[in-house]
């Protein structure tokens, strides 16, 4: 079978390239095959197959052998790893706005705490193995290759990970990874993503993180998850609730032009907070004069993603990735727009209705727009 490929990363023992798989594009890792036994790659797709959840990657198919090499099949990620949008604002396409920022952060815990609920400790959680989808910010952690079952202290896989995101028991005292090892390494993620800057791993803690998000709303959540005594760290089923609540003040939080609709209730951004945001001068907003307006979003190749705010929605079409959109310019307070959207996996523009009263989206709908030729 002739494949179009494109190398995208190294992954744990093996590198990943973007190629088709039937009639999509997919994430295939190859593995050469002394790298990998029999029973470590058995073992790798087991743990795929026992945690299926939007935020943890997909395994698509069985693996195969080819030319001395293991072909896996992952769900190929339109988007960018986690470590582009935090620490390389210049190429990134993702505004961490705070609504972006909560997407991601609840995104990833949730994430987490399904493979904590398989009992699976992912053992080597890093900016570089968490990707963010460009159109909708949705985190999915990736790379499950040193992933190992650990129930009654009986572990599936070596103790093996990365130093820069390994917590205090790990590096001071050689201690077993866990999932209370992969709280903190999330935690880390969460403090850098918020601060964006990238911190020394021996001197991350409680204290310290108290300093650098002092101000933000994940800062008491995060100083728990970073506690230097695993034993008294909180686990991801004891914070997640914290991190919902704070990734919803998050969004409330927002300037005026990034519309929110969350838990269920239409909201308007704060006014008050948005004045005291550094932002672009002030343009006097009217309302149109006419009750529809169209605009434009350019194949991928000639636009920016993801510059606008997400709106999560609520509704028949919430389960639907397509419901969570980036918006390139300010909505109208009344009236409606027209949405041209290209689909890269379809290779085909669509269409959705936006209806605003008062400030509030009341309709978002896809729809056919049939166009003069």
């Amino acid at each position: 079978m002739a494949y179009s490929t494109q190398t995208l990363a190294k992954g744990c023992f093996g590198k990943i390239y973007k190629e088709k798989f039937g009639d999509a594009w997919a994430a295939i890792k190859r593995v050469p095959v002394e790298y990998i036994s029999r029973h470590d790659l058995e073992r790798e797709c087991q743990v795929y197959h026992n945690v299926r959840h939007p935020n943890v990657v997909k395994l698509l198919g069985d693996p195969w052998m080819k030319d001395y090499m293991w072909y896996i099949p992952l769900e190929f990620i339109f988007g960018e790893d986690l470590e582009t949008t935090i620490f390389k604002a210049q190429i990134s396409k993702i505004q961490l706005t705070p609504a972006v920022k909560a997407t991601i952060i609840i995104g990833m815990c949730d994430g987490l705490l399904h493979l904590h609920n398989k009992d699976v400790v992912h053992q080597d959680l890093k900016p570089d193995n968490i990707m963010i989808e460009h159109q909708t910010c949705r985190a999915v952690i990736i790379d499950l290759g040193l992933a190992k079952f650990l129930k009654n202290g009986l572990s599936s896989a070596q103790n093996m990970g990365n130093e820069a995101y390994s917590a205090p028991e790990i590096l001071q005292r050689g201690g077993i990874r866990d999932k209370r090892s992969d709280v903190w390494a999330m935690g880390k993620i969460i403090a850098e993503l918020c601060a964006r800057i990238r911190l020394m791993t021996q001197y991350v803690s409680a204290s310290k993180i108290l300093e650098i998000l002092k101000d933000q709303p994940y800062c008491t959540a995060v100083c728990r998850m970073v506690d230097t005594n695993p034993v008294s760290r909180v686990t991801m089923a004891g914070v997640i609730s914290e991190i919902r609540r704070a990734g919803s003040v998050a969004q409330m939080n927002v300037r005026p032009s990034d519309v929110t609709m969350a838990q269920g209730n239409e909201m308007r951004g704060n006014q008050r907070r948005a004045q005291q945001v550094a932002s672009p001068p002030k343009m006097e907003i009217k309302k149109p004069p006419v009750n529809q307006i169209y605009y434009h979003q350019d194949p991928p190749q000639q636009r920016e993603m993801g510059k606008g705010a997400v709106v999560p929605l609520k509704g028949p079409g919430a389960n639907n990735p397509m419901s969570l959109m980036s918006f390139p310019c300010p909505l109208p307070e009344t009236g409606k727009v027209i949405q041209e959207r290209y689909n890269e996996e379809k290779g085909a523009m669509e269409y959705k209705e936006i209806v605003t009263k008062g400030g509030k989206i009341i309709k978002y709908e896809k729809v056919q727009i049939m166009k003069d030729s």
